[in-house]
């Protein structure tokens, strides 16, 4: 098998796969040609495909796979087949899609590099390339694996593979998974027991195995400062939203009570990705508005929970810029200038479902579903990015609003990446006994020690194998995230409906996204593949040897 993957690593990272680009659907060709050369898909076509990503503009696909055995039982396999570009490799960039093509000119010194990295440069411990790490080495191991499946008579248990792209940008294949899964398990009464991803890990220590059983979420809260219009000159007239965008940034950032500790895994604290006036020209006014987006790391905190404390933070964010203000408009009133009235502004905030909720007393529905849609287009042409559309959908909001006075609008913006771990699931004490095993079996096979991560930290497609909250977390999202059913969604009634264990069992890689991205040849052809059959072969009811 180690040849096999090898030579199934060198034709996948050949191809160019960037993700948020046409390149990604040449991973199809790739997959036709994998399971056209193989006897037993050629035996059962029906058993492999290419699913189409839903509404997506790129026409992007799903490549699937099912080896089917005795039973229903069966293990999911997925991988990512889209990959960052290789801009950073520079002068070396075509070299780039070829295994260890970098490796000569790095040790040449053709480009610097660190002493971590010279070390691994020797002899061939370590392979080189974009996506021989994240993730098509992973991919090769289970491809392997299918072949071998594909193989045994009688084999117990069934096998399902998933090729999904776009996870390096927001995980559209993986989404629209759902669909596909649903569609399989009605047409071959298949039981879902597990989903094992086959992302790289980075080894706390040489001699320790790591596996996940879970994965951090993301929340992406949205916020539209909208003030007051003065000229710079009459100051006083005004309140900048400037200041009240940079009081909650002030407030909010790496905020403390936002790390959670839960089992093995600390959560960073909250930072802010974007902020933003929303001026197209310069003139001498305030700025009508400031957009600014943020980036939350949960483990088990809900979006509505997050939204709900980021208003109240807003409130007190507000309340301090005016208490501000008006303090300093004294200085200015004590110096005989001139009066502008009393800052009589309130601290007023709203979420984008309560500004909905207030807007359609008075508007009919159809008239914001025409706006959304037409933001939409305009994303889909390329016109406007993600952000910039559901920042210009909040300004139509505001600008349908019959109050005009100064105001915070929070929402949600994509994408959404729910936290799971095994312990969530009325199955944790099945999965936690498999991990007991598996330490033992590693220990035995490999003499190496296995470290348990309860969320993988890099985020990844195995957020969609499960959701855990109740149905009023689904309603706040659907009804607080930007264009939500129009340019971007989740069916997380599917996936809540089939909600299933997860673990992350990929190889040891290190330096993902960057020039001198690697993967560890052993663990690659090894260490992880015996790891990942002995857990497929385990929950499908057999004796693994």
């Amino acid at each position: 098998m180690e040849e096999r993957i090898l030579e199934l690593l060198k034709d996948y990272v050949a191809v160019k796969t960037h993700t948020g680009t046409e390149m990604e659907r040449d991973a199809t060709e790739f997959f036709r040609s994998y399971f056209e050369a193989n006897p037993y898909f050629r035996a059962h076509p029906e058993q492999w495909g290419s699913h189409p990503v839903k509404d997506d503009f790129l026409q992007r696909r799903i490549q699937w796979g099912l080896v089917k055995g005795q039973g229903d039982e069966t293990v999911i396999l997925i991988h990512h087949t889209d990959t960052v570009d290789a801009e950073d490799y520079g002068p070396l960039k075509e070299l780039a899609y070829t295994l260890d093509g970098v490796k000569e000119p790095l040790r040449e010194g053709q480009v610097p590099v660190g002493e971590e990295v010279k070390e691994d440069l020797q002899g061939d411990t370590w392979i080189f390339g974009r996506g021989a790490s994240d993730m098509k080495g992973g991919g090769c191991m289970a491809l392997a694996l299918l072949e071998e499946y594909a193989r045994e008579e009688d084999f117990q248990g069934n096998v399902l593979l998933l090729g999904v792209p776009d996870e390096e940008n927001s995980s559209a294949g993986m989404r629209s998974a759902a669909y596909l899964l649903e569609e399989l398990e009605e047409k071959y009464g298949l039981h879902y027991q597990l989903m094992i991803d086959v992302e790289p890990h980075e080894r706390i220590h040489p001699e320790r195995f790591s596996i996940y059983d879970g994965s951090i979420g993301k929340v992406m809260p949205i916020v539209l400062a909208r003030g007051k219009l003065a000229h710079t000159g009459q100051i006083y007239a005004g309140l900048s939203p400037i200041h009240m965008m940079s009081a909650l940034v002030r407030k909010t950032e790496l905020l403390g009570e936002f790390v959670e500790r839960e089992g093995t895994t600390t959560a960073p604290g909250p930072t802010w990705l974007y902020l933003k006036d929303r001026k197209y020209l310069y003139d001498v006014s305030l700025p009508a508005t400031v957009g600014g987006y943020m980036s939350v790391l949960p483990l088990t905190r809900s979006p509505k929970d997050i939204l709900e404390r980021l208003k109240e933070l807003s409130v007190e964010a507000f309340e301090e810029v005016l208490k501000d203000s008006r303090a300093r408009y004294e200085i200015y009133r004590n110096q005989d200038g001139l009066d502008y009235g009393d800052m009589d502004h309130e601290a007023q905030v709203l979420t984008v479902d309560e500004l909905k909720a207030q807007l359609l007393r008075d508007i009919p529905k159809e008239v914001l579903e025409a706006e959304e849609w037409a933001i939409t287009q305009k994303i889909q042409e390329g016109a406007y990015d993600r952000v910039e559309g559901s920042f210009r959908l909040m300004e139509f909001y505001l600008e349908q609003w019959k109050n005009r006075d100064p105001v915070l609008l929070i929402g949600l913006a994509a994408p959404y990446y729910p936290a799971v771990n095994n312990g969530k699931l009325p199955s944790r004490e099945k999965t936690d006994a498999f991990v007991s095993e598996l330490a033992d079996y590693i220990q035995r096979e490999f003499e190496l020690g296995l470290d348990v991560q309860n969320y993988f930290t890099g985020i990844c497609d195995l957020s969609y194998a499960m959701f855990t909250d109740p149905e009023d977390t689904i309603n706040y999202i659907q009804e607080n995230m930007l264009l939500w059913g129009k340019e971007y969604e989740i069916p997380l009634e599917l996936i809540k409906k089939r909600s299933m264990p997860v673990f992350n069992i990929g190889p040891w890689g290190k330096d993902l996204h960057r020039m001198t991205e690697r993967v560890h040849r052993e663990d690659l052809t090894r260490r992880a593949p015996k790891i990942l059959d002995y857990t497929v072969r385990k929950f499908l009811g057999q004796n693994p040897q």
